[in-house]
């Protein structure tokens, strides 16, 4: 056997073959083995589509997410930026290591490559590949292309799909296609509104207490500062506390500049009047995720202090939100970020999940009436 990492041990290294043969080669792995030692086992279907420019190195490190999570048939379509010559195929099993088992539990691997447009004239072969009678998730790590043939066939194929909105090409153009595609019933699930966990938690724990609940319906204004290169969880964010508060959007203006400002009104209950600034800061190390929160503030017009309050990243800092005469009314909290906010971790929770999103969709809804503005 070869060993793959700590946690996942290869039966198979990737072999060439032919994408006729798939089936075949699979066979001749597990007749090697004994059912004492290695198990073939599938509890899922799991589509990727990559685009090249992910790497092979991003390629294995996800084998490893996917894999050590619960045995699965993955099947991985990487698109090349290059001419129409065909489609090449791979296979592989891997087995997470357990140590209550002495006998290994192992999925499947199977990766095609080749051009878009291969892919376009071939996706039928797709369908053919898929275990039937479990389930299907499709991780598609790319902006969402609907109305494509490749990107409708795989959607048709899926029960959900899992999207990484911090690598989308268009911020707003490319949520604002989630949002019609949740509208017509796909299940989505997106790897960055997890990341807004902690953002949540702690902006909602800031009102938790009894004698504080009133104050957060005189909330009136709201400031977020966003990493520059990617807009998407401010969006959402912004899209999560106007629904969760009936906050309607009623104005949007967009100034642009170094921060490319935006500024948002919207009516509230009892015709209050709430005003939204996002702005995109410029980072010198942006880290692995583009467009991560960096600070936030509430404030209200009656300068309650128990409206008015100042979010922090602990790895940031947010110097620009703490600032102004009236700083020393503010309640400020330290927002402790994911330990681990990678694309392969969070896919690992993703696929223990069923059912919608509801809170996602909900707040989607509302980012997605800003947008349209």
């Amino acid at each position: 056997m070869n060993t793959q990492t700590a946690s996942v041990v290869s039966l198979q290294a990737p072999k060439d073959v032919s994408v006729s043969q798939v089936e075949a080669e699979l066979s001749k792995i597990w007749q090697s083995y004994g059912e004492s030692s290695a198990a073939r086992a599938t509890t899922f279907n799991l589509l990727v589509y990559e685009p090249e420019s992910v790497g092979a190195a991003s390629r294995m490190a996800s084998v490893d997410a996917i894999v050590s999570q619960s045995p699965c048939r993955v099947i991985d379509l990487v698109a090349l930026n290059e001419e129409d010559q065909g489609i090449s195929a791979q296979v592989a099993a891997y087995c997470p290591i357990q140590k209550s088992r002495s006998s290994l539990v192992c999925g499947e691997y199977i990766t095609l490559t080749g051009a878009k447009a291969a892919f376009d004239r071939i996706h039928n072969i797709v369908p053919e590949l898929l275990i039937p009678d479990l389930p299907v998730f499709l991780w598609w790590k790319d902006s969402p292309e609907p109305n494509t043939r490749m990107f409708e066939k795989m959607i048709n194929l899926s029960d959900r799909l899992i999207m990484d909105s911090a690598t989308f090409s268009n911020s707003e153009a490319d949520l604002l296609k989630v949002q019609n595609m949740i509208k017509v019933g796909t299940q989505i699930a997106d790897l960055n509104w997890q990341r807004l966990a902690p953002w949540q938690e702690l902006t909602a724990q800031a009102f938790d207490q009894p004698d504080r609940r009133a104050a957060v319906w005189e909330i009136d204004g709201i400031t977020i500062d966003y990493e520059k290169g990617n807009s998407t969880q401010a969006l959402m964010f912004l899209g999560w506390i106007a629904s969760r508060l009936d906050w309607q959007p009623i104005e949007r203006k967009i100034e642009g500049g170094d921060y490319d400002l935006q500024h948002i009104v919207f009516e509230g209950r009892d015709q209050l009047r709430v005003k939204a600034e996002l702005a995109a800061i410029p980072v010198g190390d942006p880290g692995e995720v583009i467009g991560d929160l960096i600070g936030l503030r509430l404030t209200a017009s009656s300068q309650n202090t128990d409206a008015c309050n100042v979010f922090c990243s602990e790895s940031t800092g947010c110097m620009r939100m703490e600032a102004g005469g009236a700083a020393q009314n503010y309640r400020v909290h330290q927002v402790s970020p994911m330990s681990d906010q990678s694309a392969d971790t969070l896919l690992g929770q993703q696929l223990q999940r069923w059912g919608r999103e509801v809170l996602y969709e909900e707040s989607l809804m509302v980012t997605s009436k800003m947008l349209a503005l």
